[in-house]
């Protein structure tokens, strides 16, 4: 009896979470987005969904994305992350990146977050590399990846073998630069921990994003350092 009752609450689970997701199965990209108010108070019309994985991206959790809706973004940024995305294959080649949460569907507050509300939010985890070439268990935690922290020098504290990819995720910012000044955009605010931003200027496309000005907040709460290493978060100016 307890085995039946196992396999009835798992096909219940199953279904439910089936249901929940068809408004992203079925969702199409059409139109244009309006962004209301701001990234603390505001709401996005016709927001465009992020396909769910790419051929060098995937977005970070299966429940975020299909359970709480938080794949959306205004239609501007949606082009602007597909083109980044398509010149990081030909800058980083090889290499696979993680989109973390954008906007809900309609916007408005989201879980554990104070902006994200209009569709001009983006978190990004941070690429990261193994000396030994193998792939990173971190990039698998889903939303316990917000949990995860990286020492000053950039590596992964449950594993010193798992560092930061600081070239390719300042390549990164670049490629999302060039295709907001090309659809009308500019970046707005990025955010990443300040103990690291040093490690990040020090690459070759690090220095680029400081000669253009590409403003990354030099001075953080200690409560919003805490929480930016694992990922970068970008505003972005739809004007």
């Amino acid at each position: 009896m307890k085995v039946k009752k196992r396999w009835i609450f798992l096909g219940s689970t199953i279904l439910l979470f089936s249901l929940l997701s068809i408004p992203e199965m079925v969702h199409t990209n059409a139109g244009i987005s309006e962004s209301v108010g701001s990234v603390r108070k505001g709401k996005l019309r016709n927001g465009w969904l992020m396909p769910y994985e790419g051929k060098n991206f995937r977005f970070f959790s299966r429940f975020s994305y299909y359970i709480l809706n938080n794949g959306y973004v205004n239609s501007k940024v949606y082009d602007v992350l597909m083109e980044a995305y398509a010149a990081c294959e030909t800058s980083c080649p090889g290499k696979q990146f993680v989109l973390m949460e954008c906007t809900r569907k309609h916007g408005g507050r989201m879980l554990i977050h104070w902006t994200h509300q209009n569709g001009t939010s983006v978190d990004f985890m941070v690429p990261t590399k193994r000396a030994d070439g193998q792939p990173s268990l971190s990039n698998k935690a889903g939303m316990f990846h917000y949990l995860f922290e990286f020492n000053p020098e950039g590596q992964f504290s449950l594993n010193h073998k798992t560092e930061i990819d600081f070239d390719a995720m300042a390549t990164h910012i670049l490629a999302i630069d060039d295709a907001a000044k090309k659809h009308g955009l500019h970046i707005h605010k990025l955010l990443f921990n300040t103990n690291l931003q040093d490690n990040l200027y020090n690459t070759v496309a690090g220095a680029e994003i400081k000669r253009r000005d590409i403003r990354i907040k030099p001075v953080l709460s200690n409560l919003i350092n805490r929480f930016h290493d694992d990922h970068y978060h970008i505003d972005f100016d739809l004007e």
